[in-house]
């Protein structure tokens, strides 16, 4: 079995210590030292990269002119998703209603995932979707709360991907081949989640 190695300071990992930034492999240590989770859109983001606020709350550099630029766009493009969640979210707040559902969190940065974001709509439970590289090792990198359902879904479709347990909580990435060619297999994979974690929830 090829051995995994920290790429920043050699040690060999096993399958269970093994944290990804970007695709590279790293020790817990090293990936602490290194990168941190944007307070707002859960991004992973260069320690030497995040903005940090007056409470110690880190965020990359797209959120952190969202909230703290002057100079921030007064009328910025509102995706078909976004718009619906404003909507919504108006109509209760006039009703005196409150509501969960929310959009999916996304890497904006990929081209796909907004429009997987834009077709599953709101959703109660969201997770966050990121794309992954074509790997050999795995297909799909799934946070162990999510493992389940993802490992269900492909045995009941018979589906050949290779999922990998990943880090932190909801969490799903999604290779670019599957992003690609399966479209459909992974609009149904995101909607059995967060249907089944709505039922976990209640």
């Amino acid at each position: 079995m090829e051995k995994t190695y920290c790429v920043s300071c050699n040690d060999v990992l096993r399958e269970d210590e093994v944290r990804y930034a970007f695709d590279d492999p790293y020790c817990q240590c090293c990936f602490d030292e290194g990168y941190v989770y944007c307070s707002r859109c859960d991004g992973l983001v260069g320690r030497g990269d995040a903005h940090t606020d007056s409470n110690g709350d880190h965020f990359c550099c797209d959120c952190w002119d969202e909230e703290y630029d002057d100079n921030c766009p007064n009328n910025p493009h509102v995706s078909i998703a976004d718009r619906t969640l404003i909507i919504e979210l108006s109509r209760n707040w006039l009703l005196g209603k409150r509501t969960n559902r929310s959009l999916l969190k996304i890497n904006k940065n990929d081209s796909m995932l907004p429009k997987i974001r834009d077709k599953i709509g709101l959703v109660e439970q969201p997770i966050y979707l990121f794309g992954l590289k074509d790997r050999d090792e795995y297909d799909i990198s799934a946070s162990n709360n999510l493992m389940d359902s993802v490992k269900e879904f492909t045995f009941l479709n018979i589906l050949d991907w290779k999922v990998t347990e990943g880090v932190g909580c909801n969490r799903l990435g999604i290779s670019l081949s599957l992003r690609q060619n399966n479209f459909s297999e992974i609009f149904n994979l995101i909607r059995q989640i967060s249907r089944l974690a709505v039922k976990e929830v209640a």
